[in-house]
Protein backbone atom coordinates (compact mmCIF):
# COMPACT_ATOMS: atom_id res chain seq x y z
CA UNK A 1 0.00 0.00 0.00
CA UNK A 2 1.48 3.38 -1.03
CA UNK A 3 2.03 6.27 1.43
CA UNK A 4 -1.17 8.06 0.33
CA UNK A 5 -3.21 4.92 0.90
CA UNK A 6 -1.65 4.49 4.32
CA UNK A 7 -2.55 8.10 5.17
CA UNK A 8 -6.14 7.47 4.08
CA UNK A 9 -6.32 4.34 6.20
CA UNK A 10 -5.08 6.27 9.23
CA UNK A 11 -7.70 8.99 8.68
CA UNK A 12 -10.43 6.35 8.45
CA UNK A 13 -9.40 4.71 11.71
CA UNK A 14 -9.36 8.19 13.31
CA UNK A 15 -12.92 8.70 11.97
CA UNK A 16 -11.80 11.70 9.91
CA UNK A 17 -14.03 10.56 7.06
CA UNK A 18 -14.34 13.86 5.21
CA UNK A 19 -10.57 14.14 4.80
CA UNK A 20 -10.21 10.47 3.94
CA UNK A 21 -13.00 10.55 1.35
CA UNK A 22 -11.50 13.65 -0.26
CA UNK A 23 -8.15 11.90 -0.72
CA UNK A 24 -9.87 8.78 -2.03
CA UNK A 25 -11.83 10.74 -4.65
CA UNK A 26 -8.66 12.55 -5.71
CA UNK A 27 -6.92 9.21 -6.18
CA UNK A 28 -9.84 7.76 -8.15
CA UNK A 29 -9.93 10.81 -10.44
CA UNK A 30 -6.34 10.01 -11.40
CA UNK A 31 -6.92 6.27 -11.64
CA UNK A 32 -10.59 5.14 -11.59
CA UNK A 33 -9.59 1.45 -11.40
CA UNK A 34 -7.14 1.78 -8.49
CA UNK A 35 -7.98 -1.24 -6.37
CA UNK A 36 -6.39 0.19 -3.22
CA UNK A 37 -8.51 3.34 -3.55
CA UNK A 38 -11.69 1.36 -4.24
CA UNK A 39 -10.94 -0.87 -1.28
CA UNK A 40 -10.39 2.11 1.03
CA UNK A 41 -13.57 3.69 -0.26
CA UNK A 42 -15.41 0.56 0.82
CA UNK A 43 -13.70 0.58 4.22
CA UNK A 44 -14.61 4.23 4.76
CA UNK A 45 -18.22 3.58 3.78
CA UNK A 46 -18.33 0.59 6.12
CA UNK A 47 -17.06 2.66 9.06
CA UNK A 48 -19.70 5.29 8.30
CA UNK A 49 -22.49 2.72 8.30
CA UNK A 50 -23.08 2.93 4.56
CA UNK A 51 -23.31 -0.82 4.23
CA UNK A 52 -24.82 -1.14 0.74
CA UNK A 53 -22.31 1.30 -0.74
CA UNK A 54 -19.44 -0.46 1.06
CA UNK A 55 -20.49 -3.80 -0.40
CA UNK A 56 -20.58 -2.38 -3.91
CA UNK A 57 -17.16 -0.75 -3.54
CA UNK A 58 -15.58 -3.93 -2.22
CA UNK A 59 -17.20 -6.04 -4.94
CA UNK A 60 -15.87 -3.61 -7.55
CA UNK A 61 -12.41 -3.93 -6.01
CA UNK A 62 -12.57 -7.71 -6.39
CA UNK A 63 -13.86 -7.49 -9.96
CA UNK A 64 -10.78 -5.42 -10.82
CA UNK A 65 -8.46 -7.62 -8.78
CA UNK A 66 -9.81 -11.03 -7.64
CA UNK A 67 -6.59 -11.50 -5.63
CA UNK A 68 -7.13 -8.44 -3.40
CA UNK A 69 -7.18 -10.41 -0.16
CA UNK A 70 -7.85 -7.42 2.10
CA UNK A 71 -10.99 -6.56 0.11
CA UNK A 72 -12.12 -10.19 0.18
CA UNK A 73 -11.62 -10.45 3.92
CA UNK A 74 -13.36 -7.13 4.60
CA UNK A 75 -16.31 -8.04 2.37
CA UNK A 76 -16.59 -11.47 3.97
CA UNK A 77 -16.70 -9.93 7.46
CA UNK A 78 -19.26 -7.34 6.38
CA UNK A 79 -21.55 -9.94 4.82
CA UNK A 80 -21.27 -12.09 7.91
CA UNK A 81 -22.18 -9.10 10.07
CA UNK A 82 -25.47 -8.59 8.22
CA UNK A 83 -26.37 -12.28 8.14
CA UNK A 84 -25.53 -13.10 4.52
CA UNK A 85 -23.47 -16.10 5.59
CA UNK A 86 -23.57 -18.15 2.39
CA UNK A 87 -22.55 -15.19 0.25
CA UNK A 88 -19.75 -14.41 2.69
CA UNK A 89 -18.51 -17.96 2.40
CA UNK A 90 -18.59 -17.80 -1.42
CA UNK A 91 -16.65 -14.53 -1.51
CA UNK A 92 -14.06 -15.99 0.81
CA UNK A 93 -13.68 -19.25 -1.11
CA UNK A 94 -13.47 -17.50 -4.49
CA UNK A 95 -10.75 -15.22 -3.20
CA UNK A 96 -8.92 -18.18 -1.71
CA UNK A 97 -9.09 -19.99 -5.06
CA UNK A 98 -7.92 -16.90 -6.95
CA UNK A 99 -4.94 -16.38 -4.68
CA UNK A 100 -3.64 -19.94 -4.43
CA UNK A 101 -2.07 -20.25 -7.93
CA UNK A 102 -0.13 -17.03 -7.39
CA UNK A 103 1.31 -17.54 -3.94
CA UNK A 104 4.92 -16.42 -3.57
CA UNK A 105 7.02 -15.67 -0.53
CA UNK A 106 3.92 -14.08 1.01
CA UNK A 107 2.23 -17.48 1.13
CA UNK A 108 2.42 -17.89 4.89
CA UNK A 109 1.00 -14.45 5.59
CA UNK A 110 -1.89 -14.98 3.19
CA UNK A 111 -2.58 -18.45 4.58
CA UNK A 112 -2.81 -16.99 8.07
CA UNK A 113 -5.29 -14.34 6.92
CA UNK A 114 -7.52 -16.94 5.36
CA UNK A 115 -7.17 -19.21 8.38
CA UNK A 116 -8.49 -16.41 10.60
CA UNK A 117 -11.51 -15.95 8.33
CA UNK A 118 -12.28 -19.68 8.21
CA UNK A 119 -12.06 -19.71 12.01
CA UNK A 120 -14.49 -16.80 12.33
CA UNK A 121 -16.97 -18.43 9.97
CA UNK A 122 -16.61 -21.74 11.83
CA UNK A 123 -17.33 -20.03 15.16
CA UNK A 124 -20.41 -18.47 13.64
CA UNK A 125 -21.69 -21.83 12.43
CA UNK A 126 -20.94 -23.35 15.84
CA UNK A 127 -22.87 -20.60 17.60
CA UNK A 128 -25.95 -21.45 15.56
CA UNK A 129 -25.45 -25.20 16.08
CA UNK A 130 -24.63 -25.87 12.44
CA UNK A 131 -21.95 -28.33 13.40
CA UNK A 132 -21.31 -29.93 9.99
CA UNK A 133 -20.40 -26.58 8.48
CA UNK A 134 -18.43 -25.61 11.57
CA UNK A 135 -16.34 -28.79 11.37
CA UNK A 136 -15.65 -28.12 7.69
CA UNK A 137 -14.51 -24.54 8.34
CA UNK A 138 -12.40 -25.49 11.36
CA UNK A 139 -10.70 -28.12 9.18
CA UNK A 140 -9.87 -25.53 6.51
CA UNK A 141 -8.44 -23.20 9.14
CA UNK A 142 -6.37 -26.03 10.64
CA UNK A 143 -4.89 -26.91 7.24
CA UNK A 144 -3.87 -23.30 6.61
CA UNK A 145 -2.51 -22.79 10.12
CA UNK A 146 -1.73 -26.20 11.65
CA UNK A 147 0.20 -24.71 14.59
CA UNK A 148 -2.89 -22.96 15.98
CA UNK A 149 -4.00 -25.49 18.58
CA UNK A 150 -7.17 -23.62 19.50
CA UNK A 151 -8.58 -24.25 16.01
CA UNK A 152 -8.19 -28.00 16.42
CA UNK A 153 -9.61 -27.90 19.94
CA UNK A 154 -12.67 -26.03 18.70
CA UNK A 155 -13.04 -28.60 15.94
CA UNK A 156 -13.00 -31.33 18.59
CA UNK A 157 -15.78 -29.50 20.45
CA UNK A 158 -17.83 -29.35 17.25
CA UNK A 159 -17.23 -33.04 16.62
CA UNK A 160 -18.43 -33.85 20.13
CA UNK A 161 -21.53 -31.67 19.70
CA UNK A 162 -22.30 -33.49 16.46
CA UNK A 163 -22.08 -36.78 18.33
CA UNK A 164 -18.68 -37.88 17.01
CA UNK A 165 -17.28 -38.28 20.53
CA UNK A 166 -14.65 -40.88 19.60
CA UNK A 167 -13.30 -38.64 16.84
CA UNK A 168 -13.24 -35.69 19.23
CA UNK A 169 -11.28 -37.70 21.80
CA UNK A 170 -8.83 -38.89 19.12
CA UNK A 171 -8.30 -35.30 17.98
CA UNK A 172 -7.52 -34.10 21.49
CA UNK A 173 -5.27 -37.07 22.24
CA UNK A 174 -3.32 -36.34 19.07
CA UNK A 175 -2.87 -32.71 20.14
CA UNK A 176 -1.61 -33.93 23.53
CA UNK A 177 0.85 -36.25 21.81
CA UNK A 178 2.18 -33.45 19.62
CA UNK A 179 2.28 -30.88 22.43
CA UNK A 180 3.03 -32.70 25.71
CA UNK A 181 3.84 -29.45 27.54
CA UNK A 182 0.58 -27.73 26.65
CA UNK A 183 -2.32 -28.30 29.05
CA UNK A 184 -5.09 -26.89 26.84
CA UNK A 185 -6.04 -30.17 25.19
CA UNK A 186 -5.84 -31.97 28.54
CA UNK A 187 -8.40 -29.60 30.04
CA UNK A 188 -10.78 -30.05 27.14
CA UNK A 189 -10.30 -33.80 27.04
CA UNK A 190 -11.12 -33.93 30.74
CA UNK A 191 -14.33 -31.96 30.18
CA UNK A 192 -15.31 -34.29 27.37
CA UNK A 193 -14.69 -37.36 29.52
CA UNK A 194 -16.59 -35.80 32.43
CA UNK A 195 -19.61 -34.94 30.28
CA UNK A 196 -19.74 -38.59 29.24
CA UNK A 197 -19.71 -39.79 32.85
CA UNK A 198 -16.08 -40.90 32.87
CA UNK A 199 -15.08 -39.10 36.06
CA UNK A 200 -11.88 -41.09 36.66
CA UNK A 201 -10.61 -40.45 33.12
CA UNK A 202 -11.49 -36.77 33.50
CA UNK A 203 -9.53 -36.54 36.75
CA UNK A 204 -6.50 -38.15 35.15
CA UNK A 205 -6.54 -35.51 32.39
CA UNK A 206 -6.83 -32.63 34.83
CA UNK A 207 -4.11 -34.05 37.04
CA UNK A 208 -1.90 -34.28 33.95
CA UNK A 209 -2.69 -30.62 33.23
CA UNK A 210 -1.60 -29.70 36.75
CA UNK A 211 1.60 -31.70 36.36
CA UNK A 212 2.41 -29.60 33.30
CA UNK A 213 1.16 -26.34 34.81
CA UNK A 214 0.94 -26.45 38.63
CA UNK A 215 -0.66 -22.98 38.71
CA UNK A 216 -3.49 -23.93 36.38
CA UNK A 217 -6.61 -22.66 38.17
CA UNK A 218 -8.98 -24.29 35.69
CA UNK A 219 -7.55 -27.73 36.32
CA UNK A 220 -7.88 -27.26 40.10
CA UNK A 221 -11.46 -26.06 39.72
CA UNK A 222 -12.36 -29.01 37.51
CA UNK A 223 -10.83 -31.47 39.98
CA UNK A 224 -12.99 -29.99 42.75
CA UNK A 225 -16.00 -30.41 40.47
CA UNK A 226 -15.07 -34.06 39.90
CA UNK A 227 -14.65 -34.59 43.64
CA UNK A 228 -18.12 -33.17 44.28
CA UNK A 229 -19.55 -35.43 41.60
CA UNK A 230 -17.96 -38.45 43.30
CA UNK A 231 -19.57 -37.53 46.63
CA UNK A 232 -22.99 -37.27 44.97
CA UNK A 233 -22.52 -40.72 43.43
CA UNK A 234 -22.06 -42.33 46.86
Amino acid sequence: MNPTAQSIQTLIYQHKFREADHLIEQSLEKNPTSTDSLYLKGVSQYFQGKISLAIESLKLTLRNDPRHTDAAICLSVLLNDIGRYQEAKQVFEQANHSVSPFLTNQESEIDLKFAVKHLEIADLYFRYRRYDEAIEEYSKAAILNPTHLETRIRRAKALAKKGYVSRAIQELQQIKLENPRDSTAMLQLGLLQFSNGNILDAELEWESALAVDPENKEARSYLKMASSARIKEK
